[in-house]
């Protein structure tokens, strides 16, 4: 891991880490919810991995129709 991962993974944790436990492993970074273990978000960098994060978030804090 570069430093510039350990940066982008501390930085994600930091923010995210009530809703998510986010991992970097063999080039892959995921993350998965606290509430929802068997959903894993995976993505090939912490950028596209917070925007599948974040669009996960708000599309669950979406009211049900």
């Amino acid at each position: 891991m570069t430093s510039e991962e350990a940066t982008d993974l501390l930085n994600l944790q930091c923010l995210w880490r009530d809703a998510f436990t986010i991992a970097f492993n063999d080039g892959v970074w995921s993350a998965r919810r606290h509430d929802h273990p068997a959903a894993i978000l995976t993505a090939d960098t912490a950028l596209e991995l917070r925007v599948l994060m974040r669009d996960d978030h708000h599309e669950r804090l979406r009211p049900k129709s």
